[in-house]
């Protein structure tokens, strides 16, 4: 059964799923980077969890043209359009999977996760199950945020006594590079950003901010930080955990 969290998510992705590709220059930058973490192999069996609109599974077809694959995502409205886009998509199959309980039957030789690990309830949890999932030449690669995200729009917060949403990342294994990016836009154009892409699911509990609370906070941002918030993405690989 779903958790409460993830069908919040599902239904938040899914409600933006139809223009998440206008919004998603970071996302579709990411994926491009991740693709260096791929290993090597010869018709292997792919999974992709969170394939959102496609962004890296567009990468997988092409870095493995002789592979079978399975782009899954939490949304259904997200796996529909995965598959118009890849249109037609050789040896491919589409699904609603949870990567928090993954379902799916046998052993994989890849598992992919561009930007959806930390949306999962239990990360690290769900990485352990993953790789049990992996073939003995397998290898899981990921790209997530890591702990230092969004750090200026944490310290407004706490230093406007005002309660964060934001989700808290535990340090993850396999981690093999890191980067910091600061997109343009400002404070308010951080925050339209992550609702256009159906990216502002709070953490269990919160309760959203008041709008009087929500502007100070902004300005706050803008004042002592010029309206910069810094992702830090961190890209890992693992092998097999059996």
């Amino acid at each position: 059964m779903r958790s409460s969290r993830s069908i919040a998510v599902a239904e938040s992705f899914g409600a933006s799923a139809d223009n998440y590709d206008a919004h998603a220059e970071l996302q579709r930058a990411v994926a491009a980077r991740l693709v260096r973490l791929l290993p090597e192999l010869v018709r292997p069996r792919v999974l992709e969890l969170g394939c959102g609109t496609g962004l890296f599974s567009r990468h997988l077809l092409a870095h493995y043209p002789d592979g079978t694959f399975v782009f899954s995502d939490l949304a259904p409205a997200m796996v529909e359009q995965c598959r118009r886009r890849l249109d037609p998509a050789p040896r491919a199959s589409f699904a609603v999977i949870d990567a928090d309980a993954p379902d799916e039957q046998g052993t994989f030789d890849v598992i992919a996760l561009s930007m959806a690990l930390h949306w999962l309830l239990h990360p690290l949890g769900a990485l352990q199950r993953l790789r049990r999932m992996l073939s003995p030449r397998g290898a899981l690669v990921y790209a997530t945020l890591g702990r230092e995200s969004f750090a200026e729009w944490r310290g407004v917060l706490e230093a406007e006594d005002l309660p964060s949403g934001l989700v808290e990342i535990p340090t993850l294994p396999g981690v093999v590079a890191e980067e910091r990016l600061v997109p343009d836009g400002g404070a308010l154009g951080f925050l339209r950003g992550m609702q256009a892409i159906g990216g502002l699911t709070p953490r269990v509990g919160y309760r959203p901010l008041a709008p009087g609370a929500l502007r100070r906070a902004i300005r706050a941002l803008d004042a002592h930080h010029g309206g910069r918030v810094t992702w830090h993405i961190v890209y890992g690989r693992l092998g097999s955990d059996v």
